[in-house]
Parts: structure tokens; sequence; C-alpha cells
């Protein structure tokens, strides 16, 4: 099914879906989308792969192009997951589940995901430049993936000229911070509240521990990666 009208509701209440002239989306069988907000602007795209399920999903496409496989799990009943593509382009692969928090992709950046990768809620992506991750992933809660310094270091008149113009939208940034891409290969495991910054590149089959910052680093295939830990033990008097 490849839609291009002006607006469609595919699914019962709950459900909203936007394909606003100019715009296409192109709808596999069996697909299941619901409590889901997706909205699609003029000049971009939606793809969604056959027995994929949308759930509690809000889908932002303006200026550039979502695709998400077969078979595929968005969602999750915990909190909304939003992904938001403001000139960039996001895929996910084959059977993978994505219960994240947030992925933003901004400035034409692309967000690639391999097959059966797994990421749990609370995770966020953001990405103004390039992000790959591999197949076979298990990647925790309240994992960060940042290619970006997410904000420009501005002298203090432009930022106020910016934060006056874009009132109450503080934060808003006309220009591409600082970027480097991540790489992160297959068969890997990232352990809740990793955070993996921008340049990072990480090779198949590598561990990185709990609350582990990856920042900007080369990690060798088949490494494990954990935070040293000195405990203390005082006898009290």
């Amino acid at each position: 099914m490849i839609l291009t009208e002006l607006k469609w509701s595919f699914s019962p209440k709950h459900t909203y879906f936007r394909v606003c002239a100019g715009a296409t989306a192109k709808i596999g069988k069996n697909v299941t989308i619901r409590n889901s907000r997706i909205i699609v602007t003029p000049g971009s795209s939606i793809e969604i792969g056959d027995n994929t399920c949308i759930e509690n999903t809000g889908i932002s496409v303006d200026g550039g192009k979502c695709v998400i496989g077969d078979y595929s799990l968005v969602g999750n009943a915990v909190e909304r997951l939003l992904l938001n593509i403001e000139k960039g382009e996001i895929h996910i692969g084959h059977h993978s589940r994505i219960s994240a928090k947030r992925f933003w992709v901004r400035f034409g950046g692309i967000v690639r995901i391999g097959n059966y990768t797994n990421i749990n809620s609370g995770s966020e992506i953001r990405c103004d430049e390039s992000v790959s991750i591999g197949s076979y992933n298990q990647i925790s809660f309240n994992v960060n993936i940042w290619d970006t310094n997410t904000h420009n270091i501005l002298p203090a008149k432009e930022r106020r000229e910016i934060a006056e113009k874009y009132y109450p939208y503080f934060g808003k940034e006309i220009s591409r911070p600082v970027t480097a891409p991540i790489v992160i290969g297959d068969d890997c495991w990232l352990g809740q509240g990793a955070t993996i910054l921008k340049g990072s590149n990480l090779g198949d089959s590598v561990i990185i521990g709990y609350n582990c910052t990856i920042p900007g680093k080369t990690i060798p295939t088949n490494s494990t990666v954990v935070t040293d830990v000195i405990l203390k033990i005082k006898e009290r008097k």
C-alpha cells in the first residue's frame, strides 16, 4: 500500500496518521499501529515493513525519511517513544525491538540500526551526523548514544537573540553543533546507564559495563569496558 493522500487515519481511536501532500508512505502487510501519532511532511517519506507493530509512539518526519523493517516492534507501554526526524533519516532493520525514549535526528544526520537489535526503555539516540548500530545488539535501559555536542557555544548576545526569536522554544540550534560519527558493531552489549559519545567506535562483541562513558574512543572487538570502583570500609569507633 502506497499513500500520497493529504490525510489518512490508519487505525482506530488514539491513532493519528497524517501524510501531507508531497509526502509518501509505504505500508506493508499485517502492520499494526496503536495509540500512536505519525506525521509525514511534504518531501518526506515513511516505509513500514510487513508484520511490524508500532505502539505508543510519536513519529515526526520533517524533511527526511523513516524506514522500519519487517517484523520489528517499535514503542513500549512504559513511556511514549518519540522518533523526531528534522532533515535526516532513520533506518531500522528487520526483527528489531525499539523500546527507547527518543531518537532525535537533525541537520541531515542518519541513524542506521541492524537486524535483531534490542534497545530498551529510557535510552536515547541524538544524531546530527551519523550513528551506525549493527545487528544482534543488546542495548540496556537509559543508554545515551550522542554523535553531537547537541548545542553550539555561542556568544551571549547571539544566544540571547536566538532565545528571544524562538521563545518559548529554548535551546533552538540554527546550525549543526560539533559532531563525529559513532559506529557500534554486531553482537555488542551496552549496560544500563552507559553513554556513548561522538567519535566512539565499538568493534564487534564489545561489552560496555554499567554506567560507563565512552568519550570518543575506539574499543577493539571482544573487549569489555568497566568502571573502577574504589570501595572503602571503615570501622566505626
